[in-house]
């Protein structure tokens, strides 16, 4: 793998930083598109997404920080320094709620139906960043003998080298872009009509696909709680909250 693609004097192209900006065009066209779709003025996705951005990186980088405190023992500085990857995605949906929410309430627009906008976005964001994280050998896999095991050996990666891992960055993309596919195909249904049903339907597939992911992880995740890693238990938070918003948004009969 090559954290790095290319230097130039003292700059340095981190490949970590090229697949997270990326992802975040990709998702900026997703959400665009559905906007358009949905006859909603593309000029206020574009007017959400810097707050999004801005608050979605300090809260990965934040949790990222706070779950890997021994990595910057002695060299707090490195804290901020995303382009060499390690940010949590927990912590970006987070921060990027949050700021949401903010900009939003300013712009006294309604939330459920705007995040909806976004969660096929998110998810699309998600796959193509997690190539990066596969390049700069971070979210790391537990050992395994498969045949699409990766070796990673440079010595600037995050992730143990010389070790034949699980790719499980990739797992995540791929599961990340089929729940993009399956919100994008839903968004022209008339299902999705009602506020909140996508947003509801990506936190519990995100949730759910963090799960079936997890037991093959094997970076520092954070102390949990039984089988469950402190990521595990945010998975399942999420899992939960999706599940309950769309069961108070269900179809309900005529009384």
């Amino acid at each position: 793998m090559h954290p790095i693609l290319f230097r130039w004097g003292p700059f340095a192209l981190h490949t970590y930083g090229l697949f997270a900006a990326l992802g975040f065009l990709a998702g900026y066209a997703l959400a665009t598109a559905l906007a358009r779709r949905r006859k909603v003025s593309p000029d206020i996705v574009g007017d959400a997404l810097a707050p999004i951005l801005v608050g979605g990186l300090l809260g990965a980088r934040t949790f990222y920080v706070f779950f890997h405190l021994s990595e910057f023992s002695g060299a707090w500085l490195d804290a901020v320094k995303i382009w060499q990857g390690g940010l949590m995605w927990q912590g970006s949906f987070v921060g990027g709620v949050l700021a949401m929410a903010l900009f939003l309430r300013r712009r006294n627009l309604p939330f459920l139906p705007m995040a909806d906008l976004f969660a096929p976005a998110a998810a699309l964001g998600q796959a193509v960043g997690r190539v990066g994280c596969l390049f700069a050998g971070c979210c790391y896999g537990r050992t395994c003998d498969l045949p699409w095991a990766v070796t990673f050996r440079h010595p600037e990666s995050l992730a143990p080298t010389g070790m034949d891992l699980h790719p499980t960055q990739l797992y995540d993309s791929a599961l990340n872009l089929c729940i993009a596919t399956v919100l994008w195909g839903l968004s022209r249904r008339p299902w999705s009509d009602r506020g909140g049903r996508l947003a509801g339907l990506y936190l519990m597939m995100a949730g759910a696909a963090r799960l079936l992911v997890e037991p093959f992880r094997a970076d520092a995740r954070g102390a949990g709680l039984w089988i469950f890693s402190a990521t595990g238990l945010m998975a399942l938070g999420l899992l939960t909250a999706g599940t309950a918003l769309l069961f108070h948004l269900r179809p309900r009969g005529n009384p």
